[in-house]
């Protein structure tokens, strides 16, 4: 209880100093934290609502209620993106983005902008009952596809933006999927899950999403998971970024892919390398540029012994991730039908360049003798003017 003992003019009160009115019991109890479900002693009986306690062990004797329907309460955070820096870049025009050849990501500052954008499509338009991307139907893959062409200018005549756009939808497709498993995995049972739902599917594909989660197939792949990361003997310190952003980002730093595997698997943190095999790749590289002859190019023998060291996989760039197109294993450059199949589509692309230049060439063309003839009407209506103000004169 709070009384104030000042009152101002005209009778009306002022706020002061208040002064706290207590008894000597209230006063001697030690001050303390209640929780939500406990029940403080000093208070009487019938604050503790015994008709409600009641009525809940009768519930729960009958059997009914048992099963929690309630999603799991979500920690406070920032919430979902709502990506208003993209809005305000895409009332210009079309987001443009910088993709290197050989790489399947953008290395620009629109970078992020990008692949939240893809996140965001994902999340909206597509249908999360499929198993994977794989299993997506074509004509949503390519709705999905032309829903990120309209927003970014891409070329889409190039191989590597349709890899980097299809790469990205697979990835963040694959990305919803285990955030959605999550939210599965806080119930306490599968019938919970069931009942429960989340707000981020429609109910009938939660409940097709947690009949497969709860299969002993589905199962089965976490464990798969779990013997196949402890395989894993290097990581790195990049995060989330793509190399390509950070060897674009670092390039004054980095002087040659020998200095960029060092910024990328040495922690500032701990001032050394994130494990041994990293610090054992780093200095057999050095060891290896330092037997190099002085007359050559640094830069080129850093990258040869770059990818001589960290060694080839098939479908993968070791040391660049998945952003970078990974070139042809060493047999494959010998055999003489790959040979063949480079040089036709190197004259293809010689081809395709110098037919654009034409192309070019004619729309220039076509657009002067557009302009000649806009000009050439504009001056048969002046002489023709003229004329007539001539016919008009002699006849007065």
């Amino acid at each position: 209880m709070w009384r104030s003992v000042k009152r101002g003019r005209r009778g009306r009160l002022r706020h002061s100093r208040p002064i706290i009115c207590s008894t000597p019991d209230e006063e001697t109890l030690a001050a303390r934290n209640i929780l939500r479900d406990e029940v403080v002693a000093n208070e009487p009986t019938e604050a503790v609502g015994g008709a409600g306690v009641q009525e809940a062990m009768e519930v729960a004797e009958s059997g009914e209620g048992n099963i929690n329907t309630d999603p799991p309460i979500k920690k406070r955070g920032r919430g979902p993106a709502r990506g208003a820096l993209f809005e305000r870049l895409r009332k210009v025009g079309k987001v443009p983005l910088d993709i290197k050849d050989g790489h399947r990501g953008p290395s620009c500052e629109n970078a992020s902008i990008f692949t939240g954008r893809v996140t965001w499509i994902v999340k909206v338009y597509a249908d999360m009952r499929h198993e994977s991307w794989s299993y997506v139907p074509e004509e949503e893959k390519q709705e999905l596809i032309d829903r990120v062409r309209a927003d970014f200018i891409l070329d889409w005549t190039k191989d590597n933006h349709r890899e980097m756009v299809v790469t990205h939808l697979s990835e963040k497709y694959k990305a919803y999927h285990y955030e959605l498993h999550k939210i599965y995995l806080k119930y306490a049972s599968h019938e919970e899950a069931l009942h429960g739902g989340t707000p981020m599917v429609p109910k009938p594909v939660w409940e097709l999403l947690c009949e497969r989660w709860a299969s002993r197939t589905f199962k089965e792949k976490p464990r798969k998971n779990t013997i196949n990361r402890q395989k894993l003997r290097v990581n790195h310190t990049s995060g989330r970024k793509s190399f390509v952003r950070i060897l674009e980002e670092k390039r004054d730093t980095t002087t040659n892919m020998i200095a960029f595997y060092r910024e990328t698997h040495w922690s500032a943190r701990k001032g050394k390398f994130i494990n041994d095999t990293t610090k054992h790749n780093y200095n057999l590289m050095l060891e290896r540029l330092n037997e190099k002859d002085s007359e050559e190019d640094v830069d080129e023998a850093a990258a040869e012994i770059f990818k001589d060291v960290l060694g080839f996989k098939s479908g993968y760039a070791s040391g660049m991730g998945h952003m970078v197109i990974p070139e042809p294993s060493p047999s494959m450059k010998k055999n003489k039908a790959f040979m063949r199949l480079a040089e036709e589509n190197e004259q293809n692309k010689s081809d395709a360049e110098m037919y654009k230049s034409k192309i070019e060439q004619m729309a220039d063309i076509v657009a002067m003798k557009r302009n000649f003839y806009e000009y050439e009407k504009v001056m048969n209506y002046r002489v023709s003017k003229l004329e007539g103000n001539t016919e008009s004169r002699r006849e007065t």
